[in-house]
């Protein structure tokens, strides 16, 4: 009896570069941090810290977080605009979300939080 086995294929390769990018423009007075690609517990880091950097030293009167190009929002991304809400809060900074997508909407829909952030 002769026994082949069959080698396993190689698992796909993986990155370890995150699906999200953050940039900052400024408008007025207001800083806008633009969000594009999947906001999940793999990426909220990135959105968290450099929330936090912007809001650090002298804090803009108003940060405007545009959402319109989120592919992806799950439960993570909820958590991570409640703690970018703390951090302008306690900086008092008006908070503001821009041209949320529609995955976006929907989750805050779900959640009851929608009226809690979208103002724009």
């Amino acid at each position: 009896m002769s026994v082949y086995q069959v080698p396993h294929p190689a698992p796909p390769p993986t990155t370890d570069q995150a699906v999200l990018s953050v940039a900052l423009t400024t408008e007025g007075p207001a800083s806008v941090v633009e969000v594009r690609g999947e906001l999940d517990m793999d990426t909220v880091g990135l959105l968290v810290d450099f929330t936090t950097t912007v809001l650090a030293g002298l804090p803009p009167p108003v940060l405007v977080l545009d959402l319109s190009g989120v592919s992806f929002f799950g439960a993570a991304g909820i958590t991570a605009l409640l703690t970018v809400r703390r951090q302008t809060a306690a900086r008092g900074c008006a908070l503001v979300i821009r041209k949320p997508s529609r995955i976006t909407v929907t989750i805050l829909n779900l959640v009851g939080l929608r009226d809690e952030f979208i103002t724009e």
